[in-house]
């Protein structure tokens, strides 16, 4: 029908109903949260352009949601969208979970009056600014830890001390004695060495960790550091297996990942006395609301004493007397910072950890 076969009434409230429109269009388009919505043919058909940035929409926009998501979790939505079809509660209970540690998104289902499915609307909040709160709360709480610690962290650097001031005393009076006088050396050195590692740890537990995220393969990565760690251990056999619906690349901190993987390696052959079978897998872990990656490091050594479990994460606690007793605590607040945790745990074979990652 033609405008100008309407009457004026008939103008006049299609005027009015387009002004509602693009009324509606700049109020979504300046909404400060992101929104996309899905029809009920799984297809993107509405995104503001907070919306369309995160979920770097484009030109996919008319395209079907699955064109929005990595190949490899497209079983996982399947899952989620036939359950946004088919069951009208969810109306009522919207599917919640983080992106990019930046954003909480909300997955709600969309239906007429009548409860006939319409699609699916999906809100993005940033929530930065709330983590970098909770990150800073985090670290005053280690700090106020510390404090408690201070009489363990005095006495493991007063017998080192002790050790080395000892040692220097009498190198003095074997100066002529070769072997005597490199025997004390090389106490001082290991002393030293302790020590120095132990202050780097607490340095690092008490510095908040920033976070620096950039495209990582995670293979490669992995091969990097279970060789490094090896070369000390030669009778540790290791191998990485990695499933096939494992992304190629997840956006994570290189140096942070580095770091787990060292601490988690050098534990694993540190337990079974140099020697043993250390297996690694990547998993990826598709759930109804969110994905996970997964890397397992699994030994054959004796597992975790019974005093370690029942005081997981607790600094300065460790069984080795070269151990600082930090290294789980800092592997875990790695894990976190990519949205994910640290497990802890012993099997028929061995002792197994597992560094939960949220992928990017």
């Amino acid at each position: 029908m033609r405008a100008s076969s309407l009457t004026s009434d008939e103008r006049k409230e299609l005027e009015n109903l387009r002004e509602r429109v693009a009324e509606f269009e700049d109020i979504i388009r300046c909404l400060p949260i992101g929104l996309i919505f899905i029809d009920s043919d799984d297809r993107v058909t509405m995104a503001n352009p907070i919306g369309a940035e995160i979920r770097r929409v484009g030109d996919r926009l008319g395209g079907t949601v699955e064109s929005c998501h990595p190949d490899g979790t497209h079983r996982a939505l399947e899952r989620v969208m036939r359950r946004f079809r088919n069951e009208p509660q969810l109306q009522e209970h919207p599917i919640v979970l983080e992106r990019l540690h930046r954003y909480e998104v909300t997955y709600s289902r969309v239906a007429k009056p009548n409860g006939e499915y319409r699609g699916v609307l999906w809100l993005s909040h940033d929530i930065s600014r709330r983590k970098s709160l909770e990150q800073e709360l985090l670290h005053a709480e280690r700090l106020a830890g510390l404090g408690r610690m201070a009489a363990k962290v005095g006495h493991d650097i007063r017998n080192p001390l002790n050790a080395i001031q000892g040692a220097a005393h009498y190198l003095r009076q074997y100066e002529a004695e070769l072997d005597q006088g490199m025997e004390l050396t090389t106490l001082i050195m290991e002393q030293v060495s302790r020590i120095s590692a132990l202050v780097t740890h607490l340095n690092e537990l008490t510095r908040p960790f920033e976070i620096k995220l950039e495209p990582v393969d995670l293979r490669e990565v992995l091969k990097d550091q279970l060789h490094a760690c090896s070369l000390p251990h030669p009778k540790v056999r290791w191998n990485l297996d990695v499933e096939d619906d494992v992304p190629e690349e997840v956006q994570c901190d290189r140096r942070l990942l580095e770091r787990l993987v060292c601490n988690a390696g050098e534990n694993a052959c540190l337990s079974m006395g140099g020697e043993g079978y250390l297996h690694v897998r990547i998993r990826y872990l598709s759930e109804e609301s969110a994905g996970w990656v997964d890397i397992e490091f699994q030994d054959d050594g004796p597992g975790f004493p019974v005093v370690v479990l029942e005081n997981l994460f607790q600094p300065f606690l460790t069984t080795r007397p070269d151990g600082t007793g930090l290294g789980l605590t800092i592997m875990r607040e790695i894990c976190r910072l990519h949205g994910g945790d640290l497990s802890v745990e012993n099997n028929d074979t061995g002792a197994l950890v597992t560094a939960r990652f949220s992928p990017r």
